[in-house]
């Protein structure tokens, strides 16, 4: 597919664009910039991966990127793109080539999903048809009395040695994760890799009208990124049955190392289930002392659990769009959490020794 037009080509990606690619990436965020990086961050995910590229004679300007995945939604399984590094730079940003690449991505035969986004993002997709489906609401769980200590001095100018004189003592009883009980003969097992029989866990009635499947070959990809932090997997049992699953990751953030929960799923699970699950998963990323554990959930039960477990609303809620519109009947209960679009990822690491070497 290609689309011409107002001194702009749209292109899909391939190989043999990667040096436009790899310069307008360099001048436009603050990533990786080792030959390691971008073997992994594009020509890797290609087997599951749309890109299109925004090219000026031989530079590229613009771009926009989508992982294939697969998606249950009302129970049956539907191929799905989820959109994001939707740029260009801002020279072309009346040339209409934002556009123009979105435009090219959908005329592709999957469904398409956006999680978040800049608030361009979110005021323009409406306006190209795309339909407005929810919020994934933004969840925090502060663990470290020095972040406490930051934003008692920030908000309330409080002296930034007596805010941590009263914080230390207060930040694990107060604020830390704590181990709820079971719903039963609980046990749980961690592990680098996506545990076997989740996929089954997806089939039949889940309790969701939209929910994403774990695909190995992107989780694969996903946690090959040495640039990303750290993930683990949790498997939970009931009564030595499979009853759920969580991912974490643990990484290098703003206020320090940082944690997040980055998937938590059961079928038909209410809020006890789900708080239990979370705070084994929140004990073992505290055992790392990160300065906060991060979440994300549209889930009502998944959104009670991490109440339970001292989350509170915090950070920036992530708007979701779909294109093409659901029609009549918008599917109930969409499960989102931080497995979608480049929310594993981000941020990367871009000050550990060779991040920006080549």
């Amino acid at each position: 597919m290609i689309e011409t037009g107002h001194k702009t080509t749209i292109v899909p990606f391939e190989p043999g664009l990667l040096a436009p690619l790899r310069a307008f990436s360099e001048g436009y965020w603050l990533r990786p910039r080792t030959d390691a990086y971008y073997a992994w961050r594009y020509l890797e995910p290609q087997p599951f991966s749309r890109m299109f590229l925004a090219l000026r004679g031989e530079e590229c300007v613009g771009t926009l990127f989508a992982l294939r995945k697969t998606w249950r939604l009302r129970g049956e399984l539907v191929p799905c793109l989820e959109v994001f590094d939707w740029h260009s730079l801002a020279e072309v940003r009346g040339s209409g080539a934002g556009i123009r690449l979105m435009r090219a991505m959908m005329k592709q035969p999957e469904r398409i999903l956006s999680v978040g986004g800049t608030a361009d993002v979110h005021s323009t997709l409406p306006l190209m048809g795309w339909q407005a489906t929810g919020t994934a609401h933004a969840y925090e769980l502060p663990l470290s009395a020095s972040l406490l200590a930051d934003r008692l001095h920030r908000a309330r100018r409080v002296p930034r040695a007596l805010a941590h004189a009263a914080f230390a003592p207060l930040a694990g009883p107060l604020f830390g994760p704590r181990r709820l009980p079971a719903p039963g003969r609980g046990a749980v097992s961690v592990s680098d890799a996506l545990p076997a029989g989740v996929e089954a866990l997806y089939e039949g009635d889940t309790g969701y009208g939209l929910v994403q499947q774990p695909d190995p070959a992107v989780l694969r990809w996903l946690t090959a990124s040495r640039w990303s932090g750290r993930w683990r997997f949790h498997a939970f049992t009931l009564d030595d049955r499979l009853r759920g699953w969580a991912m974490t990751r643990l990484y290098a953030g703003k206020t320090g190392l940082q944690g997040s929960l980055v998937d938590v799923f059961a079928p038909r699970a209410n809020a006890a289930l789900y708080a239990w699950m979370v705070s084994e998963a929140c004990l073992t990323l505290a055992a790392e002392r990160p300065s906060r554990i991060l979440a994300r959930a549209t889930c009502p039960a998944l959104r009670e659990a991490l109440a339970r477990n001292r989350f509170r609303k915090a950070g920036v809620d992530a708007p979701l769009h779909t294109w093409p519109k659901f029609g009549a009947e918008t599917p109930a209960n969409a499960h989102f959490t931080y497995l979608h679009s480049d929310a594993p990822i981000q941020p990367y690491d871009t000050e550990s020794p060779g991040a920006a070497e080549s």
